[in-house]
C-alpha cells in the first residue's frame, strides 16, 4: 500500500505573496488540503487541479470541525496513501495547535513534516507600521493568546510578569479585551501605555484602531471592531505615526480580479501589488483554438517579422498543433521590441533585426535591408491590433489560445463569493474568460486594460466601461487617481 504523509505548512498572516517557497511546494504535491479560516483562499490556486479541499475553519463558538476530527482526518487520508497539507494561518506552532496533531500522527505511524510560516503576530504590527522592538523604546518582547483569559484558570498567564513586559502582542484577544485590560492594569501597566489594534493585517481591508490602555475597550466598540485582530500593546506604537506605509499606498483598499497568463516579472499583476492594491489574479484555463494555418509555409519565407510576445507565444502554439518541425525554419528573424527579441531568444531563435517602434509593411524591405526577391512574412494578431502594421496579403494572422474562465478551479467558489472594485487585464485573449467571469452585465463592470491590443478587443466585444491605460504600467497610479476624482475613463497614450 501507498504511503501517505502529511504536512503542517504555515500559510502565513494574510498577503499570499508572504507564504514560502516549500509551503507553495507543498500545495502543489498536495492530494488533500484541510485548511483554516485564515488561511488566504488565493493559496489555494497553487494546488493540482484535482486535489480535495477540506474546510475546517474555526470561530468563536463555531467550529466546521471538532479538532479531533480534524486529527482523525489527517491519519486517515495519510494512510490511505495520500499527500496531505493541512494549511494553518500564519505560523502552525504559534498557538495553532500543530503540536496535538503532529502526535496524533506520530502515534498511527504517519510521517509528518511541519512547513513554518510567517507568523502573524509579527507581520500585522509591521504591515500597520508597528516594528515590535526599536532601541529607544524596547528590548523585549512577549507573544500571549488572550483566548483563555477568562476561563480555564489553570492556564491562566502570569499577569504580573506581562505587566512589566515592555511589548506585548495579543492573539485572539478582541471579545477579552476589558478582561485583558483590567489584568494589566491591576497589576501594574500604565493606564497611558498605547495599544494598537490591527484586523485583516497584510490585506487590502486591513483596518487599524489605537489608543490608550485605560479606554481601548470603549474605542474598540465605537468603532465596531471585529476579530480577527493582533493587539499591540506598548510604547512602540507610537511608531505608527511615521512608519505607516502600507495603508498610505495609493491603491490601498482597492480589491481587483486580473486576468492574465503573465505572472512573472513587471506585468500588470505586479504593478497593482505594488501601488497597495489586493491583487485575484483568476484561474484561468486555455481551450485549443482553431487554427488558421500559416499563410503558405513559414519555411518559404527569408525573414519572419514578429509585433509582440504574445504573437510569439500564439505562433509556437500553432506550430506544436501542426507538429511543425522548427528546424525548417531557417529564414531571418526580426523582432518588435526588445521583450519579443528576448522571448525569441528562448525559443531558440536569435534576431537579426529589433524594431523599437511602427513599423509599415511596405517599408519591410527597406528596414529590414532584403535583397530583391526575399519574401517577408509579418506574424500579427488575429484581430490587427498589433505593433506592426501588416497588410492582409502579407500577413500571418495567429488566432490567439481560448482563454475561459475555469470556474472548476479548486479555489473558484471563493473567487465567485467576493467582490471586486474593478477587473483588470493586460491580454486580450483573457478578456472572454473575464467577461464569463463578470457573469450577467459584463458589459457594464468597469474594467482596467493594459496596452492597446487589450483596449481594442474590449471595446470590439463592447465592453462599455473601460478605463485605458498605455503600456507603459507606471502610469496606473495616475489612472486610478482620475478614478477616484470621478472620472469613469482614463485616457492615457505615451
Amino acid at each position: 500500500m501507498t504511503r501517505g504523509s502529511v504536512w503542517f505548512v504555515g500559510a502565513g498572516p494574510g498577503d499570499p505573496k508572504l507564504l514560502t517557497i516549500k509551503g507553495m511546494e507543498a500545495l502543489s504535491r498536495a492530494d488533500v488540503v484541510v485548511y483554516d479560516r485564515l488561511a488566504n483562499p488565493l493559496l489555494l490556486t497553487h494546488v493540482k487541479p484535482h486535489a480535495r479541499l477540506v474546510y475546517c475553519g474555526k470561530e468563536a463558538d463555531r467550529h466546521t470541525l471538532p479538532q479531533e476530527e480534524i486529527n482523525r482526518l489527517l491519519v486517515q487520508e495519510a494512510q490511505s496513501g495520500h499527500t496531505v497539507v493541512r494549511l494553518k494561518g500564519g505560523d502552525p506552532s504559534m498557538f495553532g495547535r500543530v503540536g496535538e496533531e503532529a502526535q496524533m500522527c506520530l502515534e498511527h505511524g504517519v510521517p509528518f513534516e511541519i512547513v513554518p510560516g510567517i507568523t502573524s503576530g509579527m507581520a500585522v504590527p509591521l504591515y500597520a507600521g508597528i516594528p515590535l522592538t526599536h532601541r529607544e523604546y524596547n528590548s523585549s518582547v512577549a507573544f500571549v493568546t488572550g483566548h483563555l483569559c477568562e476561563k480555564n484558570a489553570g492556564k491562566e498567564p502570569d499577569w504580573r510578569a506581562l505587566a512589566s513586559m515592555e511589548t506585548l502582542v495579543i492573539y485572539m484577544g478582541v471579545k477579552n479585551l476589558p478582561y485583558i485590560k483590567e489584568q494589566l492594569l491591576l497589576h501594574g501597566k500604565r493606564a497611558d501605555t498605547p495599544v494598537a489594534l490591527v484586523r485583516w493585517g497584510t490585506l487590502g481591508k486591513q483596518e487599524t484602531v489605537s489608543g490608550r490602555l485605560q479606554t481601548i475597550d470603549r474605542t474598540v466598540v465605537e468603532a465596531g471592531f471585529k476579530a480577527p485582530a493582533i493587539i499591540v500593546i506598548g510604547e512602540v506604537v507610537h511608531l505608527r505615526e511615521t512608519l505607516n506605509w502600507y495603508e498610505k499606498k495609493p491603491l490601498f483598499g482597492q480589491r481587483v480580479a486580473v486576468a492574465s497568463r503573465r505572472t512573472e516579472g513587471r506585468g500588470l499583476i505586479q504593478e497593482l501589488e505594488l501601488l497597495g492594491a489586493e491583487v485575484w489574479p483568476i484561474p484561468l484555463r486555455e481551450q485549443p483554438a482553431s487554427s488558421q494555418g500559416l499563410s503558405g509555409d513559414a519555411a518559404a519565407y527569408e525573414w519572419l517579422v514578429f509585433d509582440g510576445v504574445q504573437k510569439v507565444r500564439d505562433f509556437f502554439r500553432e506550430l506544436s498543433s501542426r507538429r511543425f518541425d522548427i528546424r525548417q525554419l531557417t529564414g531571418k528573424i526580426a523582432a518588435v521590441g526588445k521583450e519579443t527579441a528576448a522571448l525569441l531568444e528562448e525559443k531558440g531563435l536569435y534576431p537579426q533585426h529589433v524594431f523599437e517602434s511602427t513599423v509599415q509593411t511596405s517599408d519591410l524591405h527597406q528596414a529590414l535591408s532584403a535583397r530583391s526577391g526575399e519574401r517577408i512574412l509579418p506574424i500579427t494578431s488575429e484581430s490587427g491590433t498589433g505593433i506592426l502594421q501588416a497588410e492582409e496579403s502579407a500577413a500571418h494572422r495567429v488566432s490567439a489560445a481560448a482563454l475561459e474562465w475555469d470556474w472548476q478551479h479548486p479555489a473558484a467558489g471563493w473567487f465567485a463569493s467576493e467582490s471586486f472594485d474593478l477587473l483588470a487585464t493586460d491580454d486580450p485573449a483573457a478578456l472572454f474568460a473575464l467577461a464569463q467571469f463578470a457573469g450577467e452585465d459584463w458589459q457594464k463592470r468597469r474594467l482596467l486594460c493594459l496596452g492597446e491590443d487589450a483596449i481594442a478587443q474590449a471595446k470590439n466585444m463592447g465592453w462599455d466601461a473601460v478605463v485605458e491605460c498605455a503600456e507603459g504600467t507606471e502610469q496606473l497610479a495616475s489612472v486610478f487617481a482620475s478614478l477616484q476624482t470621478g472620472k469613469e475613463a482614463a485616457h492615457l497614450y505615451s
